[in-house]
């Protein structure tokens, strides 16, 4: 999450409603605060950064670049993520649908409680976006991936790769960045220290060899901690959906 306004005092005020929704909610958020929409588009302009903000809260008037063009910035760059402005002035409301904003916060008019609806709606938005599809960056390239396409996830030296369609994908990171990311979708699991697969494209499991064969022909074995999960799962799916 960003979070962006050029006053220091407005700034501190939402980062103490951003922490107080996170612990009330026991929420998985990290929050970067830029003073000025020019310092945020800057580090924007790494993707693998841009790809890791799911939504931001941006001043409208600010000095250098404000908050109306910044947004439209973003926009034009391919960020998808959520936009709420926070501003002391409603003259700008109508540019939020321009730039496809999720909110508006007036200052010093709208209450707390009013901010902490908005920020519980827009974490449900995000929520909803990760369970359709996933930003991954890699170095100078980034693909948003729906989930419902990825087959699995295999780790090898701190480099992920998603399997996706008759696709795949490298990048930095980790399997247990990947199972927060998927945290909510129950459809996905770990069978190994390597692997993170999607029951739905399970095609057999082995019990000879203890491994499962992935639709895609992929053959992954699977720890002995992980079989009797794996097959309870197998076996509803089976009864739900004629696996």
């Amino acid at each position: 999450m960003a979070l962006c306004d050029d006053n220091a005092t407005e700034r501190a005020y939402f980062f103490e409603m951003c922490k107080k929704m996170k612990e009330q909610k026991n929420l998985q958020i990290k929050v970067k605060e830029y003073k000025s929409g020019d310092a945020l588009l800057m580090d924007f302009q790494d993707s693998r950064i841009a790809a890791t903000v799911d939504i931001v809260f941006l001043d409208i008037s600010m000095p250098g670049t404000n908050g109306v063009e910044v947004a439209k910035e973003l926009r034009q760059d391919g960020f998808q993520g959520s936009i709420i402005f926070v501003t002391k002035s409603e003259k700008h409301w109508k540019t939020a649908f321009d730039v496809k904003a999720f909110n508006y916060i007036t200052k010093n008019k709208d209450t707390e409680e009013r901010f902490m609806h908005v920020f519980e709606e827009v974490v449900r938005e995000v929520k909803e976006k990760r369970d359709k599809s996933l930003l991954f960056s890699s170095v100078g390239e980034t693909r948003k991936i729906e989930v419902k396409s990825i087959s699995h996830f295999e780790v090898n030296n701190m480099m992920v790769c998603v399997y996706y369609k008759q696709n795949k994908f490298e990048f930095t990171s980790s399997l247990s960045k990947i199972e927060q990311l998927l945290s909510d979708n129950k459809d996905f699991m770990r069978v190994n220290r390597s692997y993170l697969l999607s029951i739905f494209y399970i095609e057999k499991y082995q019990e000879e060899t203890k491994t499962v064969v992935m639709q895609n022909g992929a053959v992954i074995p699977v720890a002995r901690q992980y079989i009797k999960k794996l097959k309870e799962v197998l076996k509803e799916k089976k009864h739900s959906e004629g696996f």
